[in-house]
This record gives C-alpha cells, sequence and structure tokens, in this order.
C-alpha cells in the first residue's frame, strides 16, 4: 500500500498550536488574535481590490469557465483551496470547514514551501480577506456577549453549540478572547464545543485543535474542555432539541458561521430558530452571519460562484433576516457592518 503524504509545517511559529487535516496536512490553530492574521486584514487595500474587481470580476470568473481541463486538474491537484473551487459536479452546495480554513489562516499563517504557493495566492484575494474578517467579528460578538453572562454566573458551565460549526474557528477564538480581557472566568468551569455538522473533515481538525490547545503549556491546558461531533441534518432539529434540553442549566452560546443563515431556505432557519427558543435558557446567546442581499453584496462574488457552480449560498441580507425573525420571538441586536461581502449579529429572546 501507497504510504499517504504528509505535509508537514518545517518552521513553526511561536504562540500558536498546530494540529493534522484527515488529510495529512499540518495547519496552525487559526488564531484571530496573532499579529499575523491581524495584519492580513487591510481594509484599505481590500476598497481598493473591490473597485478594481467590480471592472474585471466578470471577465476573470469567465477565464476559469473556459479554462482547460488539464489546467484545473493541474490546479486542483496542488491546491485544496482550488480543487473545491473548480469542482464541476461536486456534492457540496457550500465549502466544508477545511477549504474556508485555508482561506482564514491567510498567506502568512498558511505555511511556506511550494506546495503552498497556491493556496497562499489564493488566500491573498478578496474572497479570503472578507472571511477572515467574518471570523474575526463573529469571535469578537460572542465574546461581548458572553464575558458579562460569565461574570454573572461564576457556578455554570459553558455549552458552545455550533451549527455547521467545521474547524469551530469561531467557538475557539471566542475562548481566546476572553482569555485575553478576563481569563479568570474560564477557570473552574466545564466547557464543550459541540459542532453539529454534515462534513465531516471540518469537525475532526477542530476535535484535534482541541487537543493541541490541551497539551502542556498551550492556551487550553488549564482548562476542563472537550469536544464532540454531532453529525447534524438542519432538516431535522430533533439532535439539537435534545442538546439544548440537556444543558439547559449551563450557559448556552450558540453561533453558526457560514451555515445556517447563508445556505438555508426561510423554513429550515425558522425551524432551527423555533428549537433553540423553545428548548433552550433564557439567556441563550445566538450569533450568525448572512451574506448582504443580491443588491448590495459585491460583485466579486457573483462572478465567483459562476466558477464554483455546485456553492449556492443565498444572498438573504438584513432586511431578509428581520422578515425571518419577525415570525419568532427574537431580538435583533449588535449588528455588525464593515464587511462588503458577509454581516455579523446577535439574537436575543425577547
Amino acid at each position: 500500500m501507497k504510504k499517504r503524504e504528509t505535509y508537514l509545517i518545517k518552521n513553526k511559529l511561536k504562540g500558536l498550536s498546530y494540529a493534522f487535516t484527515i488529510n495529512g496536512i499540518e495547519l496552525p490553530v487559526l488564531d484571530t488574535t496573532h499579529p499575523l492574521f491581524l495584519s492580513s486584514i487591510d481594509e484599505v487595500k481590500l476598497k481598493e481590490m473591490l473597485g478594481k474587481s467590480e471592472k474585471t470580476a466578470d471577465k476573470t470568473a469567465e477565464k476559469f469557465i473556459n479554462m482547460p481541463f488539464y489546467i484545473k486538474k493541474f490546479l486542483a491537484k496542488r491546491s485544496f483551496i482550488m480543487s473545491e473551487l473548480l469542482q464541476e459536479n461536486g456534492d457540496n452546495a457550500f465549502l466544508t470547514g477545511l477549504s474556508t480554513l485555508l482561506l482564514k489562516l491567510g498567506p502568512s499563517l498558511i505555511g511556506k514551501g511550494r506546495k503552498r504557493f497556491l493556496d497562499r495566492l489564493s488566500s491573498k484575494g478578496i474572497g479570503g480577506i472578507v472571511l477572515r474578517m467574518r471570523v474575526r467579528d463573529i469571535s469578537r460578538c460572542l465574546a461581548k456577549s458572553m464575558i458579562p453572562l460569565l461574570a454573572r454566573s461564576p457556578e455554570k458551565n459553558i455549552c458552545f453549540i455550533n451549527i455547521a460549526g467545521g474547524a469551530a474557528s469561531d467557538s475557539i477564538n471566542t475562548l481566546f478572547l476572553i482569555q485575553q480581557e478576563k481569563p479568570t472566568l474560564l477557570k473552574n468551569r466545564t466547557i464543550e464545543i459541540n459542532v453539529l455538522d454534515i462534513d465531516t473533515y471540518g469537525p475532526a481538525f477542530a476535535n484535534r485543535c482541541i487537543a493541541a490547545l490541551k497539551a502542556p503549556g498551550n492556551r487550553f491546558n488549564d482548562l476542563n474542555i472537550s469536544f464532540r461531533h454531532i453529525l447534524y441534518d438542519w432538516n431535522n432539529t430533533r439532535q439539537l432539541e435534545e442538546l439544548l434540553s440537556e444543558r439547559k442549566e449551563w450557559i448556552e452560546i450558540c453561533s453558526s458561521e457560514g451555515g445556517l443563515f447563508e445556505y438555508c431556505s426561510d423554513e429550515v432557519i425558522i425551524k432551527n430558530l423555533n428549537t433553540l427558543y423553545d428548548n433552550s435558557s433564557e439567556e441563550i446567546v445566538i450569533a450568525g452571519s448572512l451574506l448582504h442581499d443580491i443588491k448590495t453584496v459585491d460583485k466579486g462574488i457573483i462572478a465567483a460562484l459562476k466558477i464554483s457552480t455546485a456553492l449556492k449560498p443565498r444572498f438573504l441580507g438584513i432586511e431578509g433576516l428581520k422578515s425571518i425573525i419577525e415570525k419568532n420571538k427574537w431580538n435583533l441586536d449588535n449588528i455588525i457592518k464593515g464587511n462588503p461581502r458577509y454581516l455579523i449579529f446577535n439574537l436575543e429572546k425577547i
């Protein structure tokens, strides 16, 4: 049997933990507080890139569409990101947690070397920058909501419920931010990160990230933290209901970054929101991301979807979200704007 090839990072960066994906790629645990992550988000440069993209996005998409198959195959073999974006008959109508993770890491954290050149190049584009902004902002949103809850309830354990959570980067980075600001609030508690996802690759990597972070000298070494992947179809909320009911006395933190509000119909979103409302504590925190509506979203994503026809996100927009939650007992709070593609928000029980 041919030995599976592994892709090691030789020169590891101080302060980061590392883990292997199922397919043998070593990557750092995404850390939105790391200087190299922060420096990879240049919002002034992004504005310039968006201006150029308005004029060239359609032509660029057309070039990719008409690209000879052998070139697409060459790119797909040498880039995890490109292999998914260029799939013509893929089964996924959404980006998996690992492809988005590489884009989120950015060029400096993906790792050096010829084998990672195309992924580094891809992550420098608009798509990578706006995804880094998205995970940065949702983690900040969650941490801001959690800190007063933790201060009020020092005896309560913490249950993260991450719907379509992939590698759980937002949950992990929420904890990083709380450690940075109020580290004592996490002491002497049981912390669970539950990823409810049909994907298996992202959650498997998340599990390895938690294990790496718990190693001696690493960020979660002194925390009582565990990870669980629940194979979840958001069309059937039974498992979500069971988890919420089991953890009703805990501090419940629910998020869906790049998931529920970006790919689901109104009916499915409402079904999940109703389950969350009916089976959770009064202080449950929900944070999510959504795409701007078709009139206001940047044109680059419209062109990109012509290349990757398997992906079918929806442009819900803030008005679309308001229309949905009018049918529920939720209050829209703490909206984070500034991202040309995504909007971050909190929902709280009325």
